[in-house]
């Protein structure tokens, strides 16, 4: 039998949507070994997120100028894993990994990049046709291990939640009635307007008696503005004021989120919190949000689409997927007619069946550090 690894690197230098995504990797690597010690190389922006989580004992930054991070994983690790094919993430695999160095490679790699083959021990074609989510099975199957689960857990401290309450207390917000509403992004395709962002705010009021804190970066703060200034009754603008494991403590108090395709989304549906999610022109087969109580082999559906899993709702118009995607990818520099195509009526039918679902007990409760 294969020794077990003492120490595993599990590289992620992506965007922090890839990052929560990847999580599961470490749920599978600390029950299959769980005296093993795990390191996580995420970009600076998504370290945060990690740090209160127990399973790992360090998480190293990549950072631009700053620190850098090769000297802190050669030739460290039994086991270095990256969950994509990247340069950099090949080479973080390769220099880190002392009997193992895996990772996934596109199965079609052009002969300037067929060197990634070449210095891993493991070079694992990316899987076609399933959840992103899932291209964590394939790598730790690749490592021998037979997971049973694809979970994606966050983690947050008592001071977290303690900050998340007293801030919504001095708000006003009860955290009983509260709806977190996340319809902003960095990228014009996944924008919601914010006239129907108001209007939603309003009705979740005034149907439902919720009390709504809208959410997003720094630079979305003028943007929220403009549509709180729209709506009857002022919602409370939480832009770039908490921190990522106090985000997740928000999220995990939510009656409802209402998002776009984003991390926050993602990391939504990773704390269990019941989620209307708002997709244009991503496609759900790779990239909707996943609900974790759900099998491992749990299939998306591969047609554009509205539909429900559990506490998670994904509303999404067909025909326009299909004609933004006609001439070939999506245009990430303009709204998406897809997005446009989101009626509040159909949020609101949506955030109706998952409070419902709520009411009855489906949902599963957070994890805390």
């Amino acid at each position: 039998m294969p020794r077990p690894p003492r120490t595993v690197l599990i590289s992620c230098l992506r965007l922090l949507g890839d990052v929560v995504l990847s999580l599961p990797l470490l749920d599978m690597i600390k029950t299959a070994h769980p005296a093993c010690q795990v390191d996580y190389l995420v970009p600076a922006g998504a370290a945060d997120l990690l740090r209160p989580d127990p399973r790992i004992r360090r998480v190293i930054e990549h950072t631009r100028g700053g620190r850098p991070y090769l000297p802190q994983i050669l030739m460290r690790h039994d086991w270095a894993l990256s969950t994509n094919g990247s340069d950099r993430g090949v080479i973080s695999a390769m220099l880190a990994g002392r009997r193992r160095r895996v990772a996934l490679v596109d199965p079609w790699l052009p002969p300037g990049q067929r060197w990634k083959r070449l210095v891993l021990t493991d070079p694992v074609p990316m899987p076609q046709g399933r959840p992103v989510i899932q291209w964590t099975v394939v790598l730790a199957e690749a490592v021998g291990l037979r997971p049973t689960r694809c979970v994606a857990r966050l983690h947050w401290s008592r001071a977290d939640m303690d900050h998340v309450l007293a801030e919504l207390a001095s708000s006003g917000v009860d955290p009983s009635r509260l709806a977190v509403l996340h319809v902003v992004s960095k990228h014009r395709y996944k924008k919601w307007p914010v006239e129907r962002l108001a209007a939603l705010s309003d009705a979740l009021g005034e149907r439902h008696g919720l009390q709504c804190v809208w959410t997003g970066a720094p630079s979305d703060a003028a943007r929220l503005a403009e549509g709180a200034a729209l709506a009857r009754t002022p919602p409370v603008i939480a832009a770039g004021l908490l921190s990522l494991p106090q985000m997740s403590a928000l999220l995990s108090l939510a009656r409802v989120y209402v998002g776009a395709d984003t991390a926050i989304t993602h990391m939504a549906a990773a704390v269990g919190a019941p989620l209307v999610a708002l997709y244009g022109p991503t496609p759900i087969g790779g990239w909707a949000p996943w609900n974790n109580d759900r099998p491992i082999d749990h299939a998306f559906p591969q047609e554009p689409g509205s539909f429900r899993d559990g506490r998670i709702s994904v509303i999404q118009d067909a025909d326009v997927f299909r004609s933004e995607h006609r001439y070939g990818a999506m245009d990430m520099a303009s709204m998406s007619r897809g997005m446009l195509a989101i009626s509040v009526e159909q949020v609101l039918a949506e955030v109706d069946h998952q409070l419902g679902q709520s009411v009855s007990g489906t949902r599963r409760p957070a994890t805390m550090a």
